[in-house]
């Protein structure tokens, strides 16, 4: 016969009824830290709608800032008026559509100056039949401004005034060509000059479109200078670095979406806690010990119970006999054929003597 397997133990609960209390384990910090998540998250995205509706993030000058430094209420106020349209541009002017008046609102002085392209689409735009409306915002330091290539394209020269407690310290000391729209005495605040079907307007401060001087109600007289008859105004944004790129995030906040992204995220958050842990949690449970046996034993059970004890040397001499009849004489294998029919109720007895008979090398 052929030698048992070796060692294998299986691993068995004791007592069948544990299994579900196994497989169900808590995990009451995963659902915790899954909460704790979400939490911080709806928090992130209501300081960020507050931040949004108040308009803070948005550069100073933009006409989506509802602080004193925007010019929101400008906007709005424009867009109530019968007979007046008014858009914001987040793309390049170059591809500006309908003729108007188009604000540019809160350029650095020295940077704007300096670019000869800038200068030279400018006036392109303005040939084309817009009415460009240029202000300047305070610069960071008031020392001598190197506005080379707006003095060389349009003669228009830039002063600073270092004392700061004056009010205008922003302002243009020569403007050939130029007529002027504002001046408090030598100081040049705002000009302007016509460009081919259009005409551009300069301004050194962004001030008077600002949401404070707008309730204020000072300067609305330069701002209606400013647009002059268009009936149409534009609000670039895109100077301001406020551009649209047709991003996800910029359409889910066009179509105002975040709503349903915080439900999504909740729902999301809700899910992996579902998933991480049981719902209502189950009652902890000790470890149950496990107990384990053997091949050897687990083959010893189904032999007592498939093979009754008279029939187990009868049922071991067939095995053998089918695959080695031909490794022994006939005379053997008829003696041992006797043998199992005569066979008592010891089967190891029987066993042991036909083992001894059709052993190799036995001499009978």
């Amino acid at each position: 016969m052929k030698a048992p397997p070796s060692r294998v133990c299986f691993s068995l609960p004791a007592d069948p009824s544990n299994l579900g209390k196994l497989k169900h384990t808590p995990r009451g910090p995963h659902g915790l830290l899954l909460i704790l998540f979400a939490g911080f998250a709806a928090g992130v995205m209501y300081l960020f709608g507050v931040q949004f509706a108040a308009g803070d993030v948005y550069p100073e000058y933009s006409s989506l800032r509802t602080d004193p430094m925007g010019t929101k209420l400008l906007f709005d106020s424009l867009a109530r008026l019968p007979g007046v349209t008014v858009a914001r541009n987040y793309l390049p002017l170059d591809v500006l559509g309908e003729n108007g008046a188009v604000f540019l609102l809160g350029l650095i002085p020295g940077s704007f100056g300096e670019d000869d392209e800038g200068l030279q689409r400018i006036e392109r735009l303005a040939r084309s039949g817009h009415r460009v409306v240029l202000a300047m915002a305070p610069p960071t330091e008031y020392t001598e401004l190197m506005a080379l290539a707006l003095d060389r394209a349009w003669h228009v020269k830039l002063g600073a005034d270092s004392n700061h407690k004056h009010v205008h310290r922003l302002y243009f000391t020569e403007a050939r060509d130029w007529n002027v729209l504002d001046r408090v005495g030598p100081k040049l605040l705002a000009v302007e000059r016509d460009f081919g079907k259009g005409s551009v307007v300069l301004f050194a401060e962004s001030d008077d479109f600002t949401n404070e001087a707008t309730v204020a109600a000072d300067r609305l007289e330069m701002v209606s200078m400013a647009i002059g008859a268009s009936s149409h105004v534009v609000f670039d944004e895109q100077h301001l670095g406020i551009a649209e790129t047709g991003s996800f995030v910029g359409l889910a906040r066009r179509f105002r979406l975040s709503g349903l992204a915080l439900g999504l995220a909740i729902c999301t958050a809700l899910f992996l806690w579902r998933s991480a842990s049981g719902f209502p949690p189950a009652a902890s449970t000790q470890d149950v010990p496990l107990s384990g046996r053997t091949s050897r034993a687990g083959l010893l059970t189904l032999l007592r119970r498939h093979i009754p004890p008279h029939e187990l040397a009868a049922t071991c001499w067939q095995e053998w006999l089918s695959a080695n009849r031909r490794t022994a004489p006939p005379e053997r294998l008829a003696r041992a054929a006797a043998i199992v029919r005569n066979a008592s109720d010891k089967p190891l007895e029987t066993v042991r003597e036909l083992h001894s008979l059709l052993l190799p090398g036995a001499k009978h």
